[in-house]
């Protein structure tokens, strides 16, 4: 018929159809899904119905929510062009009404209206597969997936034809089955998540993203409520394990035809990336060519590797357990649907040494830090063991002598970039921390005990952190990050001996690595605190056994073995033992050596000083411990009301005038001098400035200049206590201190190296109690029946200015002077008033007598020379010590002129220099003698100090001494 011709027709039975009619009548069929009148109408009419045009017409318009097993032999018939006999229907049971009215023409063009869909797909073009029927049932499965969304009838549509299809039977196996698997029975409240289209076009990281994304949750429920994730017979323990094996590895199967798909086909999705997208895309695929494996080409296993290694920072557990329970690449489960192994022997080994580099990669991956990651990271040594033919690990809780050593593998130490260390190069081919090589396996073998043993030490770190410590840190930091562990071990709980002796074998393993022993001198280690020095590592343990107070484990160790199993001398133990007494004693709170800081020194000093009998070192922190102990009785408060602590000692350039603080917080602590002259002397013998930074080689002192230094800290002490007891209104205490107490037997001309004099305390100390002018209270209190309180007390004072005198050097006379004059101006009002009670006492009580003599006068006395025969001794004036001076000069001057008169004024005074009095109450006896053989004590202070100057009478009238004129 001529498609041109618009008659109308009246068509009988399918004989007299068109080939219009007969496409329409066959899509009328098809949308009806009358298989049987269809298939009657194409056998019927073959002169119509090709076979392409017969799938066509059934893929475009048979429902796609028809069971395939109704039409599957139909299609099997169609494409093979074989037709079983005896199938066709009658002539009259074929309903032609439906085209029979049409006219050719209308017929005509609904015909080409109809658009039928083409037999191939996007993902099976004819360059990849030119077989009718294939072509058909992925496209159908496709139109299934995509109106219906259900899969699970696409197994009864190819099932039939999988045997005799390679390419159906391995596009099933990657795409169909892992969506079955992962929709239907591994979880099954997923079903119709992904697409068939998404799994094809999706390169292997999304692939890998899309079948896994459910891997890592606990548990799943099949089709009947079971719980999956352990199989039958308990065959899968880890649900990944199983996801591995049942969906990516069926989906890898693929890999082949997906390439070529890709390399022949386009993705319908790609059609609309702009060129930005393009080029970006471009660059994408430039950059996966980074050789990750042999054949050239990017395998996807490397992206499901690469998604364990990522995966294994935060889920390290899952992932260690799917590795162990996981063969790799070749363990798949393709549903029976390929038997043997679809991977050639190259190509296999080369992905098993890639999963076992991803088994490294996991390890170092892994972020956490806890047990159970050192316990899994142990099992990926012994599944790497297994997959590498390698000798298996030792347990992780094996002894120190049998974990493993270095010796034989010492070429993997050497320094990296911590970029090898990132999660996306820990898989590159030549990675030297994961390639699959014995020197990588020794070496995380040891990275991986280390770990354990640093957790065991209190620090636990995940692998790549140890690694980080071992390969990057400096010798500092290494020794930073080793105080932190000893400090945290010698604060936590209380160890034993056997404990710390375990500590420090850890250690020592963690610094060589089980060196050989021929390497026993070594200074620096292979481990990972290989680069501290192995005496720096020594004495951190030392100390750590010396906080803990294990002595015994100290002298055993450091004292008494050889210097080859430690590496410290004998001056290196000492060092480190006065380093740690002095950091107890600096952190002390209270100076008492029975409590706290002070008593672990105390304990430190007094139990290892038997074995350094002639160490200065150990002498001077036992004076140190003795002064800060006897402070610890007084209440001391520094500035701003910071209480005394034992530091402030060795922080102070004077420690001595803490006692000057003592005497001031503490009231009548001055009456305990003894105990205060031993907390200075102990000072001195302490050598504070010394012990101020242990780590500056000292210079013993010698005991000559040591002895000195004592002397002048005990006249010190004195002189505060002298102040003190003044500042209370204590004028006989302090007065026994400078008469007993005080040194004055040195000369006080001596001149020390600055200029100055050497003892400027006990001159200073009597200059200081000579001028105090005692409370009336305190003159009452001290009264006595002979002599008059006010009298005595002035008599003491100018006692203590004589010695003041004689002790001060030229330069402070006139300031001694100048109160030795208001003394003796105060005596002379005070005799002239008690002169003046008694003589009016006397005329009253002569008034009183019968037959006195009012008028009567009492004769003048002419003026007796001072001091010569008076029955009490008369104040001394500046004229008669002047005079006394200008004798003194004469006879210095002029040893010839009036010898005879100097000798018979000697042999009347008393010899030269100063005799101190014994007791206190010595100055009343003292003033009380004949006329005819004695002279006064002023006398003969003043002929002294006269004496002694070498400048004549400059000095009395105020004029400056020529020494220091010079000076000037």
């Amino acid at each position: 018929m001529v498609p041109g011709n618009g008659r109308r027709t009246d068509l009988k039975d399918v004989a007299e159809l068109s080939k219009e009619h007969g496409i329409l009548l066959a899509v009328q069929l098809a949308s009806d899904s009358n298989i049987d009148a269809i298939q009657a109408l194409t056998i019927q009419r073959k002169d119509i119905f090709d076979a392409e045009l017969v799938l066509r017409i059934i893929l475009t318009y048979l429902t796609e929510t028809l069971d395939p097993i109704l039409y599957t032999s139909f299609v099997a018939q169609v494409a093979s062009n074989q037709y079983q006999t005896g199938q066709s229907q009658p002539q009259s049971t074929i309903d032609i009404a439906t085209v029979s009215k049409l006219s050719t023409l209308k017929a005509h063009k609904k015909v080409q209206s109809l658009h039928l869909l083409p037999l191939d797909h996007s993902s099976c073009p004819p360059a990849v597969c030119d077989d009718l029927l294939t072509r058909f049932l992925i496209h159908r499965a496709h139109r299934i997936d995509t109106e219906t969304g259900v899969l699970n009838s696409l197994p009864q549509l190819v099932d039939p034809f999988l045997d005799e299809k390679p390419f159906l039977r391995t596009w099933y196996i990657s795409t169909v089955l892992p969506l079955l698997r992962f929709g239907y029975e591994y979880y099954n409240d997923n079903h119709g998540v992904y697409s068939l289209d998404q799994l094809e076009w999706a390169d292997g990281e999304s692939g890998v993203a899309m079948l896994l994304s459910k891997a890592l949750e606990h548990g799943s429920q099949d089709i009947n409520g079971r719980n999956t994730m352990l199989e039958a017979e308990g065959k899968h323990r880890s649900s990944l394990a199983r996801d591995m094996r049942g969906l990516v590895g069926p989906w890898m199967y693929g890999y082949s035809d997906r390439k070529r798909r890709k390399l022949n086909g386009q993705d319908p999705r790609r059609r609309r990336l702009s060129v930005f997208d393009k080029e970006a895309e471009r660059a994408k695929q430039l950059k996966e060519q980074d050789g990750r494996l042999e054949d050239d080409a990017i395998h996807d296993w490397d992206a499901a590797f690469l998604w364990m290694t990522r995966t294994a920072a935060e889920k390290f557990s899952t992932v260690a357990e799917a590795i162990e329970e996981w063969d790799g690449p070749p363990d798949v489960d393709l549903g029976g649907y390929h038997e043997g192994s679809h991977l050639s022997k190259e190509l296999q080994k080369t992905l098993l040494r890639r999963y076992a580099q991803t088994a490294f990669a996991t390890v170092f991956a892994a972020e956490a830090s806890t047990k159970e990651t050192m316990s899994h990271s142990h099992t990926m040594l012994v599944r790497i063991s297994q997959l590498l033919d390698y000798e298996p690990p030792p347990d992780l809780a094996s002894s120190i002598e049998l974990l493993p050593r270095i010796d034989d593998h010492k070429s993997a130490l050497q320094d990296l970039p911590s970029s090898w260390l990132e999660v996306d190069a820990l898989l590159r081919p030549k990675n030297p921390l994961t390639s699959p090589t014995l020197e990588t396996f020794a070496l995380l073998q040891l990275l991986v005990f280390s770990a354990y043993l640093l957790a065991e030490l209190g620090h636990p770190a995940a692998i790549s952190h140890v690694a980080r410590i071992r390969l990057q840190f400096d010798a500092n930091e290494q020794l930073g990050l080793c105080q932190r562990i000893v400090h945290a071990l010698s604060t936590g709980a209380k160890k034993d001996e056997l404990q710390w002796t375990g500590i420090r074998s850890r250690f020592l393993w963690l610094w060589g690595w089980a060196m050989n022993s021929a390497d026993i001198f070594a200074q620096y280690g292979d481990g990972v605190f290989g680069k501290i020095e192995r005496s720096l590592l020594e004495k951190e343990i030392l100390k750590a056994f010396l906080n803990a107070s294990c002595f015994p484990l100290v002298v055993k160790t450091y004292i008494r073995s050889e210097e080859s199993q430690h590496r410290l001398s004998a001056e290196d133990v000492q060092f480190v033992i006065i380093e740690t007494v002095l950091h107890h004693y600096d952190n002390a709170s209270n100076g008492n050596r029975t409590r706290g800081g002070m008593k672990k020194a105390s304990d430190m000093i007094s139990t290892l000083r038997q074995y350094f009998p002639e160490s200065p070192a150990f002498r001077r922190c036992e004076a140190l411990l003795k002064a800060t102990h006897a402070l610890s009785f007084y209440a001391l408060t520094l500035q701003h009301g910071v209480p005394f602590q034992p530091v402030n000692i060795r922080v102070s350039s004077d420690p001595i005038t803490l006692i000057e603080k003592l005497l001031s917080q503490n009231r009548g602590s001055y009456t305990k001098l003894d105990d205060l002259i031993s907390i200075g002397v102990n000072l001195v013998s302490a050598g504070v400035t010394i012990l101020s930074d242990p780590k500056v080689p000292s210079i013993e002192t010698s005991s000559t200049e040591l002895a000195a230094q004592k002397r002048k800290a005990e006249r010190r002490v004195i002189g505060m206590a002298i102040e003190a007891a003044l500042n209370e209104d204590d004028f006989e205490t302090a007065y026994s201190y400078v008469v007993n107490r005080l040194d004055t037997t040195s000369a006080s001309t001596q001149v020390a190296a600055n200029g100055q004099p050497e003892d400027d305390i006990s001159w200073r100390a009597a200059l200081a109690a000579g001028r105090h002018k005692s409370s009336a209270h305190s003159l009452s209190a001290s009264s006595s029946i002979s002599t008059p309180p006010a009298l005595r007390r002035l008599e003491q004072r100018m006692e203590l200015l004589s010695q003041a005198l004689l002790l001060a050097p030229p330069s402070a006379l006139p300031e001694v002077l100048n109160v030795w004059r208001k003394c003796e101006e105060e005596m002379m009002s005070l005799q002239a008033s008690e002169n003046e009670e008694e003589s009016s006492f006397d005329d009253r009580a002569d008034r009183a007598l019968p037959g006195t003599f009012v008028s009567m006068t009492a004769p003048v006395q002419p003026r007796r020379e001072v001091g010569r025969g008076a029955t009490e001794e008369a104040p001394m004036g500046l004229f008669d010590v002047a005079r006394g001076a200008a004798a003194a000069f004469s006879r210095t001057a002029f040893p010839l002129r009036g010898s005879t008169g100097a000798s018979q004024g000697q042999s009347m005074g008393p010899p030269t220099g100063h005799v101190r009095n014994v007791s206190s109450g010595g100055s009343d006896t003292a003033s009380i003698a004949s006329e005819s053989e004695r002279v006064r004590k002023r006398d003969y202070v003043a002929n002294a100090v006269t004496g002694g100057l070498a400048s004549g009478l400059g000095w009395v009238l105020g004029a400056t001494p020529v020494n220091q004129q010079t000076q000037h």
